[in-house]
């Protein structure tokens, strides 16, 4: 392994993000709890909060052409979130592989601290004009 890929994987296994969001009325079913899908929007806005403090912005990125489509997801939900409540996203990285990421994202109501949800996603680097995914540690070595 060479000294620039073991420093982008520290870097990037060693950085830890948190961000919180509020929960809308129109996140909500009718047992007037967060409906199940709601919670793939909340652990996106995790890794964007978490990729933006990695490359100053996904949305530079995507202008570019260059985007982060999800390979495969997991989520175990343990509790419920409701309207008003505030949630927090805390996300970090648990493996880099040559062409795919996997993130992990643990969402809790801020208030008590109560875990919502547990989230593992795999996603890749991808060149959206030639559609060819990309070199993880070779994207990330440009902003590290």
């Amino acid at each position: 392994m060479s000294e620039l890929e073991k420093k982008v994987k520290q870097k990037l296994l060693d950085t830890r993000d948190s961000t919180t969001l509020k929960v809308r009325v129109d996140d909500t079913d009718l047992m007037q709890v967060v409906h199940f899908k709601n919670y793939l929007m909340y652990f996106d806005q995790g890794f964007v909060s978490f990729m933006d403090g990695i490359i100053q912005g996904v949305s530079n990125c995507v202008e570019k052409g260059i985007v982060f489509p999800v390979k495969r997801i997991e989520i175990i939900y343990e509790n419920s979130a409701k309207f008003g409540d505030n949630v927090l996203i805390e996300t970090r990285v648990k493996e880099i592989g040559k062409k795919s990421i996997t993130f992990l994202h643990d969402l809790y109501r801020e208030s008590d601290r109560a875990l919502l949800a547990k989230v593992e996603s795999v996603r890749l680097a991808m060149d959206w004009n030639t559609k060819q995914l990309l070199n993880v540690i070779e994207f990330f070595a440009n902003y590290v």
